[in-house]
């Protein structure tokens, strides 16, 4: 993986994203149920983009996660759960800055934090799947041994 640094990068903000969903739904009353969708829309799309990076893809300016899953079609599957998250989480990363745009409901939210953590599982298992295993000689230089 020749992106490893800006895919980490890329990984760090989707993570904030991803505890900030979380600690608003957990936390804050009542609940800023757009502004977890919104959440949740940003943290799949910075995930898309690192594999996308981790591939050696080239990055769109886009929110729009079905164009995201498209571009990483050449490298990898997707099963329908995967396109279906993806599907259903796109409109969180626009329309959602709008007032009177979407009728977000306490379910909408719940499907949203199912939806980011089925592409974060996704995500994390392509990327593990890319990483160099480290051989032994170098795991044991790194320990002095």
């Amino acid at each position: 993986m020749k992106n490893e640094s800006d895919v980490k990068e890329w990984l760090r903000y989707a993570d904030m994203d991803i505890l900030s969903a979380n600690h608003l739904n957990e936390i804050q009353y009542p609940k800023p149920l757009e502004i977890i969708c919104y959440h949740c829309q940003q943290a799949a799309e910075k995930m898309l983009k690192a594999l996308i990076l981790a591939y050696d893809g080239e990055l769109q300016k886009t929110h729009d996660l079905g164009l995201l899953v498209d571009e990483l079609s050449e490298f990898v599957t997707f099963s329908e759960d995967i396109l279906n998250a993806a599907d259903s989480l796109t409109p969180y990363g626009v329309k959602i800055r709008y007032p009177q745009e979407l009728n977000i409901k306490e379910y909408h939210v719940s499907k949203a934090l199912s939806d980011m953590k089925t592409l974060y599982d996704f995500v994390a298992s392509k990327i593990k799947e890319l990483q160099t295993p480290i051989s032994i000689e170098e795991s044991n230089n790194d320990k002095n041994i």
